[in-house]
């Protein structure tokens, strides 16, 4: 799922608001200049989750051409892959 630039803005919005109404920040900046921040780091984290699934998709397709026609789950290898490549990194999924 792509999400495009005002619904990004708008769960950076939502999130500072209520950071804000619990207490846990007393923004020094204008909200439009952190939710302009929040938005751009939420656009990379879905970068980074995508940028994983393309090695961990040319991963698993280079270990099934190596072992054949087995009768492992490929959805189960995928995602143990992308974990490890995830924890190898550093990215919290």
């Amino acid at each position: 799922m792509r999400l495009n630039d005002e619904q990004l803005r708008r769960i950076g919005a939502t999130i500072l608001s209520r950071w804000k109404a619990k207490g846990l920040v007393r923004p020094k900046s204008a909200d439009e200049a952190l939710v302009a921040a929040m938005a751009a780091e939420i656009r990379r984290d879905i970068q980074r989750e995508e940028d994983l699934d393309r090695e961990a998709e040319a991963l698993l397709e280079q270990h099934i051409r190596k072992v054949g026609d087995t009768q492992a789950n490929t959805r189960i290898l995928f995602q143990k892959i992308k974990e490890r490549l995830a924890k190898d990194r550093g990215v919290v999924l």
